[in-house]
């Protein structure tokens, strides 16, 4: 295939400005990618370090939940420290209240002891009387004399 000599000057006017075009072009592309190349450890590093700050980021939940169910626990101790005080005074109460109770008995028991022997004295003093008075009433012959 022949070339026209208007085709050959275009193709080699094309080639000389093709040519440096397409092998600037490379140039670029290449330098483009080595700085590329160079720039993915400091990408990396810049990854690791946003992923750290993420990790960081999520363990700060974690750690305020574990706060709250800590502070939920004090809560919770807090409230049972009550209930055991306020039983704790129901308590004393009521060991004073029993304490009373028995200085109560210790001084009324010498006391009922004696009303139950004065008691028993009286009522056998009674008793003897009536039968004394009993043994008045009685005639003496009609005991001697049996009954027909």
């Amino acid at each position: 295939m022949e070339l026209s000599p208007e085709a050959a000057v275009v193709m080699f006017a094309v080639s000389n400005i093709a040519g440096p075009l397409l092998t600037q072009l490379l140039s670029r592309r290449s330098t483009k990618a080595e700085a590329a190349v160079e720039q993915v450890p400091v990408l990396q590093q810049r990854l690791n370090a946003l992923e750290e700050q993420e990790s960081a980021s999520s363990q700060v939940p974690l750690l305020v939940q574990r706060m709250e169910m800590v502070v939920e626990g004090v809560n919770e101790i807090k409230t049972e420290l009550r209930v055991v005080r306020e039983h704790d005074s129901l308590l004393r109460l009521m060991e004073q209240r029993v304490r009373a109770l028995e200085v109560w008995r210790a001084e009324v028991v010498p006391k009922l002891d004696r009303s139950v022997s004065e008691t028993h004295l009286l009522m056998g003093e009674r008793n003897a009387r009536q039968l004394q008075h009993t043994a008045n009433l009685v005639d003496p012959q009609k005991v001697a004399r049996p009954t027909p």
